[in-house]
């Protein structure tokens, strides 16, 4: 592990506050439901629900009232489908009696538990229906409530446009009606959420000083959540490289949390400081004291999870500062606590933990076999594809596990069990997000072609390893690849005034690719891991030239995606099938999140778009200029064509992948562009999509994730449905993307695999003069299926088959009342 790295604290630094305080009506004196209410609040949640069951059978209380009480304790249960229900039938029978404000509660209640349970698009749903009945009931404060819930929902599906225009509502709401008394303590949350959104942007100043208002004095927050603000101001101030001042915000989180009585939250800062005292300060000593005091808090007040993490984090302290023999009892009792838990993640990382103890005791062995313990542990998690949560961060993820195993194994296991463990290393968030199973050897042995080398990459630096596979055979390779290689190279061939890329790329390629790797290879399959997923490798020189002119070259996140079957086109489809969908020549507004604020236009885009049109058969539909919209994109993908192009600016964050951006022009005339964000990709439906195409800067890069990979488009395209996409590792001029566009289009619609396609595009700029520097054709990569795809007859085609046959002039006339097939939207 690098103890220099800069890790998240341990309470999310993007964590909504509070989404909602759901309301409940007080029993009356004579309320049937009065003893069921008792019993809940004296804590007896499961005997209140068994009375509120028994409720709904009689005629004594009323229904809607039973059900909204009974959905709240359903809920606190954990029994989110009978909550839904039960919130969403109260809705409609508090809204047929005509109390819209009190059936809004009900909706917002069906909305907060779908939340809970990630059920986004649901939650918004219902949220919309809430907010519509609150504003119709005029009750404002239910209103603003509902409004920071959807700004909320947004904020976790990635919209983030749509959350700053919602959290704006709210703020609006609480403004107008300043002097009410629920109006400081909604502000204070939407405000809250807001700093959240810059937080999670990368707007780190703007989030401070909200931050900052939250925090002060006066602000309306009760002490639990002038805690958490905090604790998100720490979390800034390390994270602009200030841990005393993280520190001072630690200091006064603890004091808030202690007012409330929060051991929990109280916990949680110990954590915070004792990580920032490691690995920010390099004071190990106090650390271990924040570590120390936060077990003994925890083991006070029962708190068993909490306890073995302190105990684990302080382990973790001891090790990295050199002293294993004393972070032993730690990681043994850590193991303990959470095996008598089942606290599975727990159980790993001290595993981890034990197994490097052992490594450096010199005990190879027994390192072995703890490692192999917690790679069993990993094994049987199944994780989302949210971000991983901070103490796995602290932990630098579950991939360090598999890199200490792996270094071990390559030169002495066989290639199967290799191939298993780097398989089984990378992209499990986003293989659990399309539900891939794990891929054995054979299983991938058996779908490739006799022509096919599959290049499976593992790189923890310095050391690399490379699986060859070929349909007959699998040889595994130790490499030493040093990340300047890759930068050196990657920087050549992105430059177009770099004359010296050739040995750049010869370099790395002799690193890469040992000799004969892919001798007789028609097309290799890379799959790349870490920062190799940056490299072109169709770049790389190989025996003196750029692999590309040898073979096609196409890429996977995962190996597991060839033993998804892909299908074979059969025949051709009319030619009014719908075919393209294609946006170009965005027009740039005032960008709310400033990437792109300057961004000039894509005059050459335009052409692009029409090139492609003429080349394809099918019907078309292309949106340009002022139609070039984000909502457009969404109204196509109701009905999706078989493929999709965007030639549009593309924004990378290299920090965080989910702020990563594709531009479209603005909703309305002079309001500001459009942002798809990555994160929304992931949610778009492109099941029936057979190719998207990202013509856009910088599409495939973004930040490197250990254990899950370069997190570009493509992705979130693939996780989508979409069964291919061509991203780009950098920004081509206009120009050059068209005319390489063109010649791709041309080959596939002659129904070329995609993969052939797109290297015969490049060998054609490779062998112009005047593009044949990789700068111009070698960003654009292949993800995903290589499969021809399904073809479309052009109207053209028809007219000369029409030609041939009748051999009439007539015909000539009908041929051309029938050539119009694409609808263009939008400027010229």
């Amino acid at each position: 592990m690098d103890p220099a790295g800069k890790l998240w604290d341990v309470t999310s630094a993007v964590a909504v506050i509070a989404l909602a305080a759901l309301l409940a009506q007080a029993p009356a004196a004579t309320d049937p439901t009065a003893a069921a209410q008792a019993k809940a609040e004296a804590g007896d949640v499961a005997g209140a629900a068994a009375d509120y069951r028994r409720l709904l059978d009689g005629a004594a209380a009323p229904r809607a009232l039973v059900l909204f009480r009974l959905a709240n304790l359903e809920r606190r249960m954990g029994d989110d489908t009978a909550a839904v229900g039960h919130a969403l039938e109260a809705a409609r029978i508090l809204q047929g009696d005509g109390e819209l404000g009190r059936a809004s509660d009900a909706l917002n209640l069906a909305a907060m538990t779908e939340f809970t349970r990630a059920d986004y698009p649901a939650s918004a749903h219902h949220l919309d229906d809430a907010i519509r009945l609150s504003e119709q009931a005029e009750d404002w404060a239910r209103h603003a409530e509902q409004l920071g819930n959807l700004g909320s929902v947004y904020f976790s599906l990635g919209r983030y446009d749509d959350a700053a225009r919602v959290n704006a509502r709210a703020l609006a709401v609480t403004d107008r009606h300043g002097r009410e008394p629920w109006a400081a303590r909604r502000r204070a949350v939407v405000v809250a959420n807001q700093a959240a959104l810059h937080q999670r942007l990368g707007r780190y100043v703007e989030a401070l000083a909200l931050y900052r208002t939250l925090a002060a004095p006066h602000a309306s927050l009760p002490p639990g959540e002038h805690g958490q603000v905090l604790v998100n101001e720490g979390a800034l101030f390390r994270r602009l490289g200030d841990p005393y001042k993280a520190l001072g915000a630690y200091d006064g989180a603890r004091a808030a949390f202690a007012r409330a009585k929060d051991a929990t939250g109280e916990i949680a800062v110990l954590t915070n400081r004792g990580i920032a005292l490691a690995l920010d300060l390099h004071r190990t000593d106090d650390a271990v004291t924040a570590f120390t005091d936060a077990a003994r808090i925890a083991r006070a007040t029962g708190n068993r999870r909490e306890e073995l993490l302190a105990r684990l984090f302080r382990g973790e302290t001891l090790l990295r500062s050199g002293r294993p023999e004393l972070a032993r009892p730690d990681f043994e009792a850590a193991l303990a606590a959470a095996t008598t838990i089942d606290a599975r993640e727990e159980q790993w990382k001290a595993l981890y933990g034990l197994g490097r103890v052992a490594l450096a005791g010199g005990d190879r062995a027994q390192a072995s076999h703890a490692f192999d313990r917690a790679i069993a542990v990993v094994d049987t998690l199944r994780e989302r594809l949210a971000v991983p949560s901070t103490r796995a961060d602290f932990f630098q993820d579950k991939r360090e596990v598999y890199d200490a195993r792996i270094a071990l194994g390559v030169e002495r296991e066989p290639a199967a069990e290799v191939f298993a463990l780097i398989e089984r290393s990378r992209a499990r968030a986003w293989r659990d997000r399309l539900t891939l199973a794990d891929v054995t050897l054979a299983g991938v042995q058996a779908r490739l072609s006799p022509g096919t080398v599959v290049l499976a990459y593992w790189w923890s630096p310095p050391q690399a390893a490379v699986v060859r596979i070929t349909r007959d055979q699998a040889t595994v390779t130790r490499l030493s690849v040093h990340a300047r290689l890759v930068s050196a190279m990657v920087d050549a061939v992105r430059s177009p005034d770099r004359p010296d890329w050739a040995e750049a790329a010869d370099a790395l390629g002799r690193a890469l690719v040992p000799e004969r790797t892919v001798d007789g290879a028609a097309h290799v399959v890379v799959v790349p891991d870490g920062a190799l997923g940056a490299v072109p490798f169709e770049a790389l020189t190989v025996h003196g030239a750029p692999l590309v002119t040898r073979a096609s070259v196409s890429y996977l996140p995962t190996a597991a995606l060839l033993r998804v079957p892909e299908a074979t086109p059969s025949g051709w489809r009319a030619p009014w099938t719908r075919q393209l969908a294609a946006f170009g020549d965005p027009l740039a507004g005032g960008d709310a999140w400033r990437a792109t604020s300057a961004a000039p236009r894509l005059a050459a885009s335009a052409e692009e778009v029409r090139n492609i049109s003429r080349e394809l058969g099918g019907h078309h539909d292309l949106f340009l200029g002022t139609d070039n919209r984000k909502a457009a994109l969404f109204d196509v993908l109701q009905h999706p064509p078989a493929v999709l192009h965007l030639a549009t600016h593309g924004a990378v964050d290299l920090v965080s992948g989910e702020r990563s951006r594709l531009l479209f022009s603005p909703a309305s005339d002079g309001g500001p562009s459009e942002s798809l964000f990555l994160r929304e990709v992931y949610a778009l439906p492109l099941g029936a999509v057979d190719l998207a195409v990202l013509s856009a800067c910088d599409t495939e890069r973004g930040p490197e994730v250990r254990g899950e990979g370069v997190q570009g488009f493509s992705r979130g395209l693939l996780a989508a449905g979409a069964a291919r996409a061509v991203t780009t590792l950098w920004r081509v001029p206009d120009a050059a993307a068209a005319e390489l566009m063109r010649v791709f289009y041309h080959h596939l619609q002659r129904g070329e695999a995609v993969d052939l396609a797109l290297a015969n595009a490049k060998r054609a700029l490779l062998a112009s003069g005047t593009l044949a520097h990789p700068h111009y054709w070698a960003a654009f990569v292949l993800t995903g299926s290589t499969n021809p795809l399904p073809r479309a007859l052009r109207w053209r085609d028809v007219a000369g088959v029409t030609l041939v046959t009748l051999g009439v002039v007539a015909g000539l006339g009908t041929a051309y009342r029938w050539r119009r097939r694409a609808t263009v939207h939008g400027t010229p």
